[in-house]
């Protein structure tokens, strides 16, 4: 465990909530993918904690000039408030989102990840490594509901699962480095030059 002066602070780290609402929604909706529960969690955690509170750490970014973290948490924010819209659609036959939208829908955001993860490299390497997983796993779910193969879905859900994983592992280490001032596990270095920022 390395102990290193932490940077002064005036105001908290939006990234803190911006990785516990993706970890959390993320690893929801793929349990629900792999039939370990209903798609009901999926609405109610989605819609708050990929939501909402993405949205809000994405938001709160904006006013620290982090423009990284502002469109990546409002991109992922409104994905997760759309849906459980799709979800709630579906259930009441208001609205309902039919054919290749869905699907269309996440390969948007797989192709988005891909790009989110070119800038993060600039960061660390934990970070571009969790965008690839996501931009894989969100592809492949797409190519499952175009296509029909169930067997892409569960592969594409299995790499989102790791993608949470990924962000528990940038928490812990944003968490204690801004609480403690100590870096108690490694990130990475970046893949790109140019940022200072070692944080996720």
């Amino acid at each position: 465990m390395r102990t290193a002066r932490r940077p002064d602070a005036t105001t908290a780290d939006p990234g803190l909530i911006g990785l516990l609402g993706f970890v959390i929604a993320t690893l929801t909706a793929q349990l629900a993918h792999l039939g370990v529960q209903n798609e009901s969690a999926v609405f109610w955690v989605g819609a708050a904690f990929g939501g909402i509170v993405q949205v809000t750490a994405g938001m709160l970014s904006y006013f620290i000039g982090d423009d990284f973290h502002f469109i990546v948490y409002n991109a992922f924010g409104w994905y997760w408030i759309c849906m459980p819209g799709f979800l709630l659609g579906g259930e009441l036959g208001f609205f309902e989102v039919s054919g290749p939208a869905k699907p269309l829908f996440m390969m948007i955001f797989s192709i988005l990840a891909f790009g989110f993860a070119v800038a993060g490299s600039m960061h660390n390497t934990v970070l571009p490594v969790t965008l690839i997983c996501v931009g894989i796993g969100l592809g492949l779910e797409s190519a499952g509901a175009f296509g029909g193969g169930e067997g892409f879905g569960v592969v594409g859900a299995w790499f989102l699962i790791a993608a949470s994983a990924l962000a528990t592992y940038m928490l812990i280490e944003k968490f204690y480095w801004r609480t403690m001032g100590r870096h108690v596990i490694p990130l990475g270095r970046p893949w790109i030059a140019g940022s200072a920022d070692i944080e996720s």
